[in-house]
């Protein structure tokens, strides 16, 4: 062996010590996104040379978490490490180490020609190696990419669920592109609840100007796939028909081995508007959720957009809207994309500053847009699957107390509204009632518990539209 290539094969050997010990101390995103992509070489006379897949993964390992890494060479090499380093571009993307056993081997994959992914509805660009994963998504991943590689096989039926804007969409086509590439043999449906509604509905107005009720077609093209993917199931919820047949459907599918992927807002036992029949079989599979991104997730998303893209834009003002936008990536993205637009538009300077001022909010201060008392109770009621006539009546059964005093709360809360008024207009209640429901709220808000989620997942309906 040459010394040249002795001192890489050294250099490898700590490195890979290295990252054993920093995958216990970071957090996975930071650790998968940063740290783990590096490589080392020329280890010699005290010196080590990094090689990062790109500047801002450089800039990352040389400044935040030079301090952590430097530390632990020392440590493990038993001696001071003067760390050089070096940019030089990935030629491939490499598949997330940490799923492990739950990816099978790859397999050939096929071309799929845009007519096919028109026919389907799917996104070409919602795949798995376009889905940056960390802590909040990790689990869903990992199930996604299982199911993609064995669908019917295990996690049948699998159910994702999140608030708004979180990626359950992107998760869910990845499952079906994957399926399309790898297995094209396979027949795969996506459809939203609404779609799924809207279509049944089509064909039994259809049957009925016939003379006769027939819904053979439909039937055809959803129960015979191989893989059926619905996405935003909560819209059958409340809807006699629409249940029937998607029970019948589900049933029907579930029996012949085939792929169901699910997706929600909220998880099954939450849904007080859909029959018990269905959510006990939305059980039968595995559940998983999205939670929200944390600030480091967000960061990631936004560099790998503005490294995809090329854009011109620092890490400051990148950082700086990944703090500010905490709802949902769809907001976090449409801030980046403002941030640039008027940057171009107008020709300033990429600041902070002036990316402070096209999002409309000075740098210490977070400024939503203003809502009004309907919005907020039409979000309320979409999300319970309720009637605002319901939540302005006097029932007080469980499925209408809940999102009544959630409605009270986030009144409260978002516009500031006297207590006496917000009686008012939800059916001339009295304010120490209004005062009890927001009370209450609040108390169960304050708790990591079901209420909390239901509430952030409302805003993030409000805020969104």
């Amino acid at each position: 062996m040459s010394a040249e290539n002795y001192i890489d094969v050294e250099a490898k050997k700590l490195w890979k010590k290295v990252l054993s010990e920093l995958e216990i101390d970071l957090s996975p995103i930071v650790f998968n996104t940063w740290v783990s992509r590096a490589s080392a070489e020329n280890l010699d006379d005290g010196s080590i040379d990094l090689v990062c897949p790109s500047t801002y993964i450089k800039d990352q390992l040389s400044g935040k978490y030079f301090p952590l890494i430097k530390g632990s060479l020392d440590r493990l090499g038993h001696a001071e490490h003067k760390i050089n380093f070096i940019v030089r571009e990935e030629k491939e993307v490499k598949e997330p180490k940490e799923i492990g056993p739950l990816f099978a081997e790859q397999t050939k994959q096929t071309v799929v020609s845009a007519e096919v992914y028109r026919k389907v509805g799917l996104s070409r660009k919602n795949t798995f190696e376009n889905y940056l994963m960390g802590n909040n998504n990790r689990l869903a991943y990992a199930i996604a990419m299982a199911v993609a590689e064995n669908p019917g096989k295990s996690y049948n039926p699998f159910f994702l669920y999140s608030g708004v804007g979180l990626g359950k969409t992107h998760l869910m086509q990845a499952i079906g592109n994957k399926i399309l590439q790898d297995k094209p043999d396979l027949k795969v449906v996506y459809c939203t609840g609404e779609t799924f509604t809207n279509e049944l509905i089509e064909t039994l107005q259809k049957g009925k100007r016939n003379g006769k009720y027939t819904a053979n077609e439909f039937r055809d093209k959803f129960r015979k796939a191989d893989v059926l993917l619905i996405d935003d199931v909560q819209f059958v919820a409340g809807r006699e028909a629409t249940q029937e047949e998607f029970f019948h459907t589900f049933d029907a599918l579930h029996r012949a081995q085939k792929q169901i992927v699910i997706t929600s807002d909220r998880p099954p036992k939450d849904f007080t508007n859909l029959e018990q029949r269905i959510t006990s079989r939305f059980s039968m599979g595995i559940i998983a959720d999205i939670q929200q991104a944390d600030v480091e997730m967000r960061t990631a998303i936004l560099r790998k957009k503005r490294d995809e893209n090329e854009d011109p834009i620092p890490n400051e003002v990148i950082d700086y809207i990944a703090e500010k936008i905490d709802s949902n990536i769809r907001e976090l993205e449409g801030a980046y994309l403002q941030v640039l637009t008027q940057s171009h538009a107008i020709g300033t300077e990429m600041t902070v500053e002036n990316a402070a001022k096209a999002l409309g909010q000075s740098i210490k201060d977070d400024v939503r847009k203003p809502v009004n008392l309907n919005q907020i109770l039409k979000a309320v009621c979409n999300y319970y699957s309720v009637k605002a006539v319901d939540i302005k009546g006097k029932k007080r059964t469980k499925d209408l107390v809940i999102p009544r005093q959630v409605a009270m709360y986030l009144i409260k809360e978002l516009t500031q509204t006297p207590y006496m008024t917000i009686g008012e207009f939800l059916g001339g209640r009295d304010h120490t009632t209004i005062m009890h429901g927001v009370e209450k709220i609040n108390g169960e808000v304050s708790e990591m518990g079901k209420t909390r989620q239901d509430v952030a997942n409302v805003k993030q309906t409000i805020f969104s539209v």
